[in-house]
């Protein structure tokens, strides 16, 4: 399955680097007003009648003073702001501990599990390795990572859905992807491989994480859903189920009956 990697808006990086550019900025700021006040703070004219030497310098003194704590005042303020925008997205790794999105805020369950397809669910069948070889021939030429299952609706022996599920307990580099990123930029990434546009977000139900649900470029009457956790990255895609909110639910009927922990 093909991913499109996009920049990480939701990383330690970004959101570092982020940060230091806005101090960066409000340094070049600070800067800015101490030099553009230079000759203000020089005291270059003074009022009639007043006594050069004493007077000049009890007024640089006030006015150097007073420019400083404007630059103190600024420096705070832009420290402050900078800690309180600091805010990355947990990784997906992390989920489970913390809720990486507003659609669920409880902690999956964990423990040992098992992923198991369902042989038929909400009007779709399992087809038998005999009608799919051709599917996954194609599919060994693209090298995917986790395992494919393909679903029959109308009895015709053509595809009608196909569920995909990638554990970190089989791959390696999930698990390492995981680390590195958070669910957001997870479905950023896949979307962006499925050209999809409208992407929404649905209640994940009790296995906690994330899902989303968009249609396939050009494609409207083709739906794909994923979904994503602390330990899985699992798609459900469907053809002839244009409405996103149909899809959703048929999806996490397939996720809650396939991923089964205890």
């Amino acid at each position: 399955m093909m991913i499109y990697l996009s920049i990480g808006t939701t990383s330690e990086a970004y959101e570092s680097g982020r940060v230091v550019g806005f101090l960066l900025g409000a340094a070049v700021l600070m800067l800015v007003l101490w030099f553009a006040t230079a000759s203000w703070r020089r005291v270059s004219a003074l009022p009639p009648g007043a006594a050069a030497d004493g007077h000049t310098a009890a007024l640089r003194v006030r006015r150097r003073r007073a420019v400083l704590i404007i630059l103190v005042l600024l420096g705070a303020g832009a420290v402050v702001i900078a800690v309180l925008r600091y805010g990355p997205e947990p990784r997906a790794a992390a989920t489970a501990a913390a809720a990486s999105g507003p659609m669920e805020a409880d902690a999956a369950p964990t423990g040992p599990r098992t992923i198991t397809p369902p042989a038929a669910l909400d009007g779709y069948r399992l087809m038998t390795e005999e009608e799919t070889a051709s599917y996954r021939e194609a599919e060994a030429a693209r090298l995917p990572r986790g395992r494919t299952w393909y679903y029959d609706r109308d009895d015709d022996g053509r595809v009608d859905a196909f569920l995909h599920i990638d554990t970190t307990q089989w791959s390696q580099k999930l698990a390492t992807e995981k680390r590195r990123d958070s669910i957001t930029q997870e479905f950023r990434n896949f979307f962006a491989g499925a050209r999809s546009s409208d992407s929404a977000e649905y209640p994940a139900g009790p296995l906690g994480g994330r899902l989303a649900c968009g249609h396939y470029e050009n494609k409207p009457a083709m739906s794909i859903c994923a979904w994503s956790d602390e330990s899985t990255l699992g798609t459900f895609a469907q053809n002839g189920v244009g409405e996103l909110s149909e899809a959703a639910r048929t999806t996490l009927d397939f996720r809650n009956a396939s991923d089964q922990r205890t």
